[in-house]
């Protein structure tokens, strides 16, 4: 055989190569539910070598595979079910939780805060807990459950508050919903937090209340925020902005049922650990008021190349050392940030699709700016990414481009902690990345719910 002749054939062979490759592409793209289970197959994979080898290359692994998975559901999105999604996300994360039984991975907050808080309240003695009294109801459930213990009931009991967050996100039934629904029940690089920590609830509670009141239900609006910010402060903003813009928009009737829902709900739970010990029932809020700049925060990420913040490598999530006029001028570019938010919500008055993104984006700045941040943030960050898309965005580019920012930013995230990369002070990069990323996300997301909403504002005015 001539070089020419060998050379056709290869070229032949390769392109029947890449014609199959398509075919099966073409064929998976079909099945977006098939696609899930087996990304999620191999993640499971994935985290276990990780666990194994005690090497976060495998989690990199896991991120690229996953996002490959989640271009291919993105072509084929309208094939996308909830039941078979929650079905998927259910032994998802059933069969995660058992890798790390397994392995016998365990947490300290799971594992030993949240069974020493619920042991105390089972004993008839409210502890002195950094967490709301919710949480504590929460933390007491768990050690009911689990006959003392908390590692495996905590686990248990937070699938279902993940499946229902992600059934509230798909409730918005706008076009852009289902994807976004997938990327909220399936994106492996929170999945550490939806088990050893319980953002998972507040969460659930968020887009439940976000999904009442774009049915215009305040009443429930309000009761369901109430009702998370009992478990975890962060609804609480989500409802300010709410009721901002209700007032604006001329709907006081509205704003006083949906602020006295809440106040009902989150007042109930907190006044009888009132009246009973009010000293550990407020110690959760002195204990985060009283806490300075930590290393995990924006605000170190910033400071530390200047030479103006340092922080012990194997304790970065403490306290950094940082100059007196540092933790001030954090709080008043925090202050600023939700300044800015609530008068966007004011210039979008009288449109609901606006006025309830940038409400689920309040606790996403918040928290993005704040002076104490924690990776397990993230669980709610992506699902207020994922509402405040399904609401403010018009095309699948827009969202293919969201769902990539949302992608690589809790990839950094998962790159600060728990596969942290210690060489070469390497989690700093990936903190900084998961800054950048995740600042102009919510930014992003702002201007394009502002100018939706001023648009549509203009177009009901002229008609």
């Amino acid at each position: 055989m001539t070089a020419d002749a060998r050379g056709a054939g290869a070229a032949a062979a390769a392109v029947a190569d890449a014609g199959r490759t398509r075919s099966v592409a073409r064929a998976l793209s079909r099945r977006p539910h098939l696609v899930l289970a087996v990304v999620a197959t191999l993640v499971l994979l994935c985290e276990l070598a990780t666990r194994e080898t005690g090497s976060s290359f495998w989690m990199i692994v896991a991120a690229l595979l996953a996002g490959g998975g989640f271009l291919l559901v993105w072509m084929a999105q309208d094939r996308l079910r909830l039941r078979q999604l929650l079905l998927v996300t259910f032994f998802f994360h059933v069969a995660w939780i058992g890798v790390h039984l397994h392995v016998d991975l365990t947490s300290l907050d799971s594992s030993d805060l949240y069974r020493v808080w619920g042991n105390e309240l089972l004993d008839g003695r409210y502890p002195e807990s950094q967490y709301p009294p919710g949480a504590v109801l929460l933390f007491a459930l768990d050690a009911w459950l689990g006959g003392g213990a908390t590692r495996t009931s905590h686990s248990l009991v937070m699938v279902p508050f993940q499946l229902v967050a992600v059934a509230a996100v798909w409730g918005l039934r706008t076009h852009l919903t289902p994807w976004l629904a997938a990327l909220v029940a399936l994106w492996p690089m929170n999945a550490f937090f939806w088990e050893f920590r319980f953002d998972l609830v507040p969460t659930a509670f968020l887009a439940l209340g976000l999904l009442a009141a774009f049915r215009e239900r305040w009443g429930l609006s309000g009761a369901l925020l109430g009702l998370g910010a009992a478990v975890k402060w962060m609804p609480a903003v989500a409802f300010g902005l709410l009721a901002v813009w209700l007032l604006a928009s001329g709907r006081r009737s509205a704003s006083a049922t949906h602020a006295l829902a809440f106040l009902a709900v989150f007042g109930l739970l907190h006044l009888p650990f009132l009246v009973w010990s009010p000293g550990e029932a407020t110690y959760a809020y002195r204990y985060f008021s009283d806490q300075g700049l930590t290393g995990e925060s924006v605000w170190y990420v910033l400071l530390a190349p200047l030479g103006q913040a340092s922080v012990d490598m194997q304790a970065f999530w403490l306290p950094a050392d940082v100059p007196g006029w540092a933790d001030p001028v954090a709080i008043a570019l925090q202050a600023l940030a939700m300044v800015a938010l609530l008068a966007l919500a004011v210039r979008v008055r009288g449109d609901a699709r606006a006025g309830i993104a940038l409400a689920a984006l309040g606790p996403a700045t918040f928290l993005l700016t704040n002076r104490v941040f924690s990776p397990q943030y993230l669980v709610l960050i992506l699902a207020a990414w994922a509402i405040a898309g399904a609401l403010a965005l018009r095309t699948r580019r827009e969202q293919l481009a969201l769902g990539v920012f949302a992608m690589a930013a809790t990839t950094a995230n998962a790159f600060v902690y728990p596969y942290t990369l210690f060489q070469h002070g390497l989690w700093r990069a990936a903190s900084a990345a998961l800054f950048v990323l995740g600042v102009a996300t919510t930014g992003w997301l702002a201007w394009r719910a502002g100018s939706e909403g001023l648009l549509r504002a203009r177009r009901a005015r002229s008609g």
